[in-house]
């Protein structure tokens, strides 16, 4: 029981430096001090903080104090993504829809842009609109359906 105890705490001490470590590194992209962001970013990001994760993406996308690179874009998005994160959801349909660091394909495209609308992001409900315009009523209900198994299964972790 001690052990567990003591676990308990060391996690509930580490919670207040996540926090400061991601605000700290968001006020820097603000301020673009971009190597600050990245020093109290990219830690968070590889051990699973979606805002971090989605922030990277955001990062890499637009070259913004790293090398423009959207395979990393699409690394950072497709991991805060699966933390429900419903901008990086969005952007990775984004950059499914425009074939940026992956090949093109509008059912992986629409696929995210349902689940980041699902989740309440205006852009992918917006997105949804465009995308569809592109696509047939095969790869339309392909989409639905992997979006359905994907929120199902999500629901279940």
């Amino acid at each position: 029981m001690t052990k567990y105890l003591a676990i308990l705490i060391l996690i509930m001490m580490a919670a207040p430096v996540y926090a400061n470590d991601f605000e700290e590194g968001l006020a820097a992209i603000y301020e673009t001090d971009y190597d600050k962001a990245l020093e109290k970013l990219r830690p968070l990001a590889e051990h699973g903080h979606a805002a971090a994760q989605y922030n990277l993406g955001v990062m890499y996308e637009w070259g913004n104090g790293v090398q423009q690179d959207n395979d990393q874009a699409l690394k950072w998005y497709k991991r805060a993504a699966e933390l429900s994160h419903k901008d990086a959801q969005n952007n990775l349909g984004a950059l499914y829809s425009k074939g940026e660091g992956t090949e093109e394909d509008f059912i992986e495209a629409l696929k995210w842009f349902m689940i980041s609308a699902e989740n309440g992001s205006e852009g992918g409900q917006k997105n949804i609109r465009i995308v569809e315009k592109r696509m047939n009523y095969e790869q339309i209900s392909e989409a639905q359906k992997r979006a359905n198994d994907w929120m199902r299964n999500a629901r279940k972790k």
